[in-house]
């Protein structure tokens, strides 16, 4: 199973895992780059969450509210991306 989150971002599987996996490019721009894995998990949802607090890691939230805004947006985007 491979499933494109967004962009770069996908999870693959084994018979064991779920792995959240990115796709870099390199800078010069020659080859296909490389796979950055961000982890290994034993349930779909746990790699949802794990995205969810990476895309919370790079908000530009200013102000508490803003950020509780862009935690509810990403959790149902993910969610909704994934059918969880």
């Amino acid at each position: 199973m491979k499933v494109q989150i967004e962009g770069d971002l996908f999870i693959e599987s084994d018979p064991y895992n779920f792995i959240l996996k990115e796709q870099k490019a390199r800078q010069d721009g020659s080859g296909d780059g490389k796979i950055v894995i961000h982890g290994y998990f034993s349930t779909l949802e746990s790699a949802a969450n794990h995205v969810v607090k990476m895309k919370i890691k790079q908000s530009t939230a200013k102000t508490l509210q803003e950020l509780v805004s862009d935690v509810r947006s990403i959790k149902e985007y993910i969610h909704s991306q994934l059918g969880i």
